[in-house]
């Protein structure tokens, strides 16, 4: 039982790591290569991706304009 236990266990752990590593894809804006959640949108008919952090910063750069 306790062989199964240490198994769940770890079988979670090892599926909770690999579910937070995403394909790696370089950021338009930043120019660095990450890998995570990344956001696309079209800009003049351009499709630019960028990365959490980008995306943070163009979130407080947008609030400062509201």
């Amino acid at each position: 039982m306790k062989k199964l236990l240490c198994t769940l266990v770890l079988a979670a752990t090892l599926a909770t790591a690999l579910a937070g590593c995403g394909a790696k894809f370089t950021c338009d804006l930043c120019n660095e290569e990450k890998s995570g959640k990344q956001y696309k949108e079209e800009v003049f008919g351009q499709e630019v991706i960028y990365c959490a952090d980008c995306y943070e910063d163009l979130q407080n750069l947008g609030d400062l304009f509201d």
